[in-house]
């Protein structure tokens, strides 16, 4: 390597120019801090393209010096070495002039270098060579012997130099390998390593690709049977529609033919019977309608007889009622000349007399109550036998409004009617509730009937939607119900759930959570059980509980009649018993009462038995009148309800008369329009489809066209739910990529067998190279160990350990060790060392890295070698450099 023999700056930092020889061995520069010895070492580095020291760079001086132009200047010699060869060549002078120039441009600094032939001062530079970029200087600096390695050494930063000795055995491997240039060599091993690396990378990407190739092809194949079986599917789907089913039809249109005609049979002599029955049910009906004119005759007959008995027994109870009281007067005036002929005690007579108007007074009270209830009672039986039903108050005053409001509606007790007695009482316990539900004629009044509702608080359901009860399921409790109009939907879903059970067993054995209620009335719902029944005097529904009413009301009003008829005697008897006392208190005689209606009472006592026993033989002839009346119309009404039900089983058998000769014609109209149809069908058919045993034949694969139907049905739903593929281009794509994935995986084969030379030939290159790196590591063990020898100091290297292995490489290390003064072996940096013997470690591992036994000559920068060093260790070093 090539030597400096001096240095020049011009406006560099705050020097205007300054020159420095470096023609000697050792050129030590001394100051204080701040005195520009960095300064001067980082012209250097700039001169030669090295990074300037931490934190600085070459713009920082210039931008000091306040000057557009600075320039960096150094001679060096060019001596030839022992090889014969140059360092600068194709200059052959002894002497070559290294320059650098750097210019402000652009509001930018920049530099540029050159190299001149022999000492040419910095006022001539541009005459005697040309500029080049620092890319070029560089690598003209590089073959004059400044290596990267060596340009890494110069680069140390301040106080760095007798840090050597700190560096790890692996940093002191590489920082080795780097300067001798091994380690470049290694890197390019690596890096060809890396290349096979990324090529086997390469190749797994093309695996990745192959694999992802695989599956487009396996995905194609896919395709390919897709469009197989969807073209499959629709010729099958074809061949169905276009010939098994025309001939299915056929043949289910012969069979519907040949099905009906026992049918028909049956039908018609059917018919003849319903004709003849018809016929004598209305001959029995003309003959009850004969019965009953003759009942009402007999009836008429009978209430004139009785009204006759009735005027001719109460003429003669009157008469007789008459004689009796006369009778009864006579008794009266008796009595009273007794008392008078025993004499009167007044204050007794008139406290009875007080007494007796008091009860009098009481008992027409309460004849006036019994007999306004009466009128009440009749007036409510009136109703009840003329259909009417009874509500509360609150229902008669909301329904009032609504007729007010012109609202048409029923109550839900006005609809029900129970087909079964025996079911009442535990149906009325489920409808209890809803007894007083309000039904709307007309969906539209909802809003006015629920504003009405709303204003007179009525706390029962107002239903305005209403839906035709649907048939009930047997063994339900909507089965023994019958609805004369439309019910609310959720009513007859209620009735339809709960199933009706003879006792709590029978419910219990129902499979799941069935609602259920017992005849006596046990209900069972999914919140538990309990008794719900009703008593039958408590009925809301239906004509049963019409008829208990109306019982109830026949017998409260029968009660009462009694009552008023013992207080009416009461009150006869209180009248005569006052009149008597008031007679005694006036003061009448008795006595000539008495004389003075002596032939009315003698002529009364003669009438009075005849007059009673007529009247009680007339009482006999009414009561055989109205017991005969009541039987006859009894049986009028027995006969009407009778020609009543045949008429209406007349009608009803009428209506399935006229029902089933319609339903006969609409059969033989079927029957003709069946075999219309099957010639039609019959002759758009090939003669090879309609013969009998192609019908045969297609009866044994489908049993009817519905099977055809449904299996085109199945065909047209996976096709349609299906995801096929209907290209036919899928087989070309399917050839096309099975042929690039057998010409890829081709290709990879090949360069695998490639890949695998490439890497074991990299590797036996490496193998044999070891040797060389073996050969530097002896190189420098022997210069470290020389300049120990010159400096007095035994050094030992440990070699390391060197195969062909990544791991080994990257963990290899050199191990020096030195011996001071003879007091035994230390490391690196084991703390054992002086400041001195520092400083002194590093300068040998330093010097040992730029010698070079083939090169000659060299420097190198040490930056603040004696820092910390006392003046003794000072000598030793500055003796040793």
């Amino acid at each position: 390597m090539f030597r400096f023999h001096k240095v020049e700056v011009v406006h560099w930092d705050f020097w205007e120019r300054f020159s420095l020889p470096l023609d000697a061995d050792v050129i030590t520069i001394v100051g204080p801090n701040g005195s520009g010895k960095t300064t001067l070492l980082d012209a250097l580095r700039t001169l030669l393209c090295i990074d300037c020291s931490a934190g600085r760079d070459y713009k920082r001086y210039v931008r000091r010096s306040d000057k557009p132009l600075s320039w960096l200047r150094a001679v060096v010699d060019n001596e030839r070495t022992d090889s014969g060869f140059r360092p600068f060549f194709p200059f052959l002078s002894e002497k070559v002039t290294l320059a650098c120039q750097i210019r402000r441009k652009g509001g930018d600094w920049q530099r540029q270098y050159l190299l001149a032939e022999g000492d040419v001062p910095i006022e001539n530079l541009e005459e005697h060579g040309t500029w080049i970029g620092v890319r070029d200087y560089r690598q003209r600096l590089e073959q004059a012997g400044l290596t990267q390695a060596i340009r890494h050494v110069l680069a140390l930063e301040q106080g760095d130099t007798d840090k050597l000795c700190e560096y790890s055995a692996r940093q002191l491997l590489e920082l080795v390998f780097s300067v001798f240039g091994d380690q470049e060599v290694l890197d390019n091993y690596q890096q060809a390593k890396n290349e096979q690396m990324e090529i086997g990378r390469e190749l797994e990407k093309l695996e990745e690709e192959l694999a992802r190739l695989g599956l487009r092809l396996r995905e194609a194949e896919a395709n390919v049977n897709s469009f197989r079986e969807w073209r499959h599917l629709q010729a099958e789907l074809e061949r169905l529609s276009l010939e098994f089913l025309p001939r299915a039809e056929l043949a289910d249109a012969q069979d519907r033919i040949l099905a009906a005609r026992g049918p028909l049979r049956r039908k018609r002599a059917e018919m003849r019977a319903r004709h003849k029955a018809f016929a004598a049910l209305r001959e029995s009906l003309e003959g009850l309608s004969a019965e009953s004119a003759a009942a009402r005759a007999r009836e008429s007959h009978l209430e004139q007889a009785e009204q006759a008995a009735r005027e001719s027994f109460e003429r003669l109870r009157l008469a007789a009622h008459d004689a009796e009281k006369i009778l009864r007067d006579k008794e009266e005036l008796e009595a009273r000349c007794r008392e008078q002929q025993a004499g009167i005690d007044a204050p007794a007579l008139a406290a009875e007399q007080r007494a007796k108007r008091a009860q009098l007074a009481a008992n027409d009270h309460e004849l006036k109550t019994l007999r306004s209830g009466l009128r009440d009672l009749r007036a409510r039986l009136a109703a009840l036998r003329a259909g009417e039903k009874i509500e509360p108050g609150f229902v008669q005053e909301f329904r009032r409004h609504l007729d007010e409001a012109g609202i048409a509606h029923r109550l839900l007790t006005e609809i029900i009617e129970v087909s079964d007695p025996a079911w009442q009482g535990a149906l009325e316990g489920v409808l209890g509730p809803f007894a007083h539900i309000v039904l709307l004629a007309d969906p539209r009044d909802r809003q006015r009937a629920w504003e009405l509702g709303e204003k007179l608080r009525y706390r029962n359901f107002v239903v305005a939607e209403r839906s035709a009860a649907p048939a009930a399921m047997p063994g339900s409790l909507l089965d023994v119900v019958r609805f004369r109009e439309a019910p609310p939907e959720w009513l007859v879903e209620l009735l339809g759930r709960i199933r009706r059970v003879e006792n709590v067993a029978e419910g219990e054995a129902l499979p799941g959570e069935v609602a259920w209620v017992t005849r006596e009335g046990y209900h069972r719902e999914r919140r538990g059980g309990r008794y719900i029944g009703v008593e039958k005097g408590r009925y809301q529904f239906g004509e049963a509980a019409r008829k208990n009413l109306i019982g109830d009301t026949e017998r409260e009003i029968a009660a009462l009649e009694r009552r008023e008829a013992q207080l009416t005697g009461e009150n006869d008897a209180l009248s005569k018993r006052i009149d008597a006392v008031q007679a005694l208190l006036s003061g009448v005689d008795a006595a000539l009462a008495l004389a003075a209606r002596a032939a009315e009472f003698a002529r009364a006592e003669q009438e009075f038995p005849a007059l009673a026993e007529q009247a009680q033989d007339a009482g006999a002839r009414l009561a055989d009148c109205g017991a005969k009346l009541r039987q006859a119309r009894e049986e009028r009404h027995r006969l009407e309800k009778q020609l009543s039900a045949q008429e209406a089983s007349l009608r009803e058998k009428e209506g399935e008369l006229r029902r089933e000769q319609g339903d006969l014609r609409a059969a033989r109209r079927q029957q003709v329009d069946r075999v219309v149809e099957f010639r039609g069908r019959r002759r758009s058919l090939p003669v090879a489809w309609r013969g009998r045993a192609a019908l045969v034949e297609v009866r044994g694969a489908y049993e009817s066209a519905e099977a055809v139907r449904r299996d085109l049905q199945r065909l047209k739903e996976r096709l349609n739910l299906g995801s096929w593929v209907t290209d036919e281009q899928v087989v070309a794509v399917k050839d096309k990529l099975q042929g690039d994935h057998a010409h890829l995986e081709e290709i990879i084969r090949a360069r695998r067998i490639h890949h695998q030379r490439h890497l074991s030939a990299t590797q036996e290159a490496r193998e044999s190279y070891i040797n060389v790196l073996r050969a530097t590591v002896r190189r420098y063990s022997r210069n470290v160990r020389s300049l120990g020898e010159l400096a007095g100091i035994g050094v030992e290297v440990e070699p390391p350990h060197l195969i062909n292995e990544d791991l080994a490489l990257a963990q290899a290390g050199l191990n020096v060790k030195f011996n001071f003064d003879q007091k035994g072996l230390i490391g690196l940096n084991d703390g054992e060392a002086s400041g001195g013997q520092q400083v002194m470690k590093s300068l040998i591992l330093l010097i040992g890295l730029l010698m070079d036994e083939s090169r000659s000559g060299g420097f190198v920068f040490i930056d603040e070698p004696f820092a910390h060093l006392d003046v003794f260790n000072i000598d030793k070093v500055g003796a040793f450099l």
